[in-house]
């Protein structure tokens, strides 16, 4: 039995009548449950190539969040959200509020796994007064991750836990009822993932966060959008499909506050990423631990992920702006004045290929393929 998915490409948003005389007075700020008020819905990835301390630091000071990732020691990674946390606020944006913690720190979250030293790690990172956990695996509706939301809470209490990834009703159901505040949702539709092309699973993910925001309703709890958004107009989309913010990677890479490699090429500047279980987590933690990885092991592995160069975009509080206001031009188009009101007044309007070809700029596609007009001519007599 088959039924239909759709992805970002596969919808555009009706245009409805605005009452907003700019787009900047679009309120596009958003609630999570546990971590708080985001006055930008963007959350940075929990990759080793995006989110460091740099790049927690400024996504707080603009409003929006960072994750730092797992794949380092626990001294390492506990050293960043320090730094992060004694970071000087310094608001970047007077447009957007900064994400800051009850004592008016910024705010930052840390990624644990589910085996190993998860217990450890966790701990670890909320006796440098992290704001919220991130319990983040490939496929994160599994008995050992609802075993592990439960354990985490046991130890540490009432600490926010994000949890992931997931992309059905009932994956966000599960892990709502193990602990869980925001859940992740999507699998497999990161830019340098290819879990769908290895695994044959996934959901669309437009279908997916529909689908996932109706449960997420039901069991009181909020769901981040993760993977499968290249540009400002699918963050709107993905949250008029009822996301609560929008978790980016790929898209903040070439920025220079991402933790990707900085390369330089024929004098053109780019940055280095690669999909987060390219080497896998546990081979890449043992590495890091100076644990002895054999060939039977690499031989084992599965990889869900590529490498990949990204062009150098330059600061991240120019590049998160230039978004930011397409987000908000976005809230104009439908009518919305924040997002309540893009909830309530949105409508999709399903398109074909050609519609998806007439929607991308194609301004240069004749000079591309410039006419023959003596051709034309000769043709004719």
């Amino acid at each position: 039995m088959f039924r239909k998915g759709y992805v970002f490409d596969d919808v555009l948003l009706v245009p409805k009548k605005t009452h907003l005389a700019s787009r900047k007075d679009a309120d596009i700020g958003v609630e999570l449950k546990g971590l708080g008020r985001l006055s930008v819905p963007v959350i940075s990835a929990n990759t080793q190539w995006c989110t460091e301390d740099r790049m927690a630091m400024e996504m707080a000071r603009m409003g929006g969040l960072g994750i730092v990732h797992r794949m380092c020691s626990i001294e390492d990674q506990v050293a960043f959200v320090h730094a992060v946390k004694s970071a000087p606020v310094s608001q970047r944006e007077p447009d957007f509020a900064p994400t800051l913690d009850s004592q008016g720190r910024l705010k930052v979250g840390g990624s644990i796994g589910i085996v190993d030293d998860y217990l450890q790690r966790a701990a670890g990172l909320a006796a440098c007064d992290v704001d919220f956990l991130t319990l983040d695996i490939a496929h994160g509706h599994s008995t050992h991750a609802i075993a592990a939301i439960a354990n985490v809470k046991e130890r540490l209490g009432d600490i926010p836990i994000v949890a992931g990834n997931v992309a059905t009703p009932e994956g966000v159901l599960d892990l709502a009822k193990a602990g869980a505040s925001v859940i992740k949702v999507g699998i497999g539709p990161g830019s340098v993932c290819t879990t769908r092309s290895v695994t044959g699973a996934g959901v669309p993910q437009l279908t997916a966060i529909l689908e996932c925001a109706a449960a997420a309703r039901e069991a009181g709890v909020s769901i981040i959008a993760d993977g499968g958004i290249r540009s400002s107009g699918d963050i709107v989309k993905a949250l008029a499909a009822g996301a609560h913010a929008v978790m980016l990677g790929r898209m903040l890479a070439g920025t220079d506050e991402s933790a990707a490699q900085l390369l330089e090429v024929s004098g053109k500047r780019f940055k280095l990423t690669r999909g987060f279980v390219t080497f896998g987590t546990n081979l890449e933690l043992k590495r890091l631990q100076g644990q002895k990885i054999t060939e039977e092991q690499l031989l084992r592995y599965v990889p869900e992920g590529i490498e990949a160069c990204f062009e150098y975009a330059g600061p991240l509080r120019a590049y998160l702006y230039q978004l930011i206001g397409g987000v908000q031009s976005g809230f104009s188009y439908c009518g919305a004045s924040d997002y309540q009101q893009l909830l309530e007044r949105h409508e999709f309007i399903e398109v074909s290929v050609q519609t998806s070809q007439e929607s991308r700029p194609h301004a240069l596609d004749a000079a591309k393929h410039p006419i023959d007009y003596k051709a034309e001519v000769l043709s004719h007599d």
